[in-house]
């Protein structure tokens, strides 16, 4: 069983993307639905691994610690 942590969460993995730049940059019309850089979307974005938007809160077995 994987050991989970509370930093080992989407916000801090080296496949996560959340920039509101990348996620206008790959959902391309977004921003006539409004913004990436909206306050509902907080801090959701993309998992590179798993290819599915997702919220920086969650976790899964793939997690690879991203540098600072």
């Amino acid at each position: 069983m994987h050991k989970i942590s509370a930093k080992s969460i989407c916000l801090n993995c080296l496949n996560f993307r959340n920039s509101p730049v990348y996620l206008e940059s790959i959902f391309k019309g977004m921003t006539s639905l409004g913004s990436a850089y909206g306050s509902t979307r907080k801090d959701d974005g993309i998992c590179l691994k798993n290819d599915v938007y997702l919220s920086a809160d969650d976790w899964c077995e793939h997690f690879s610690q991203a540098s600072n």
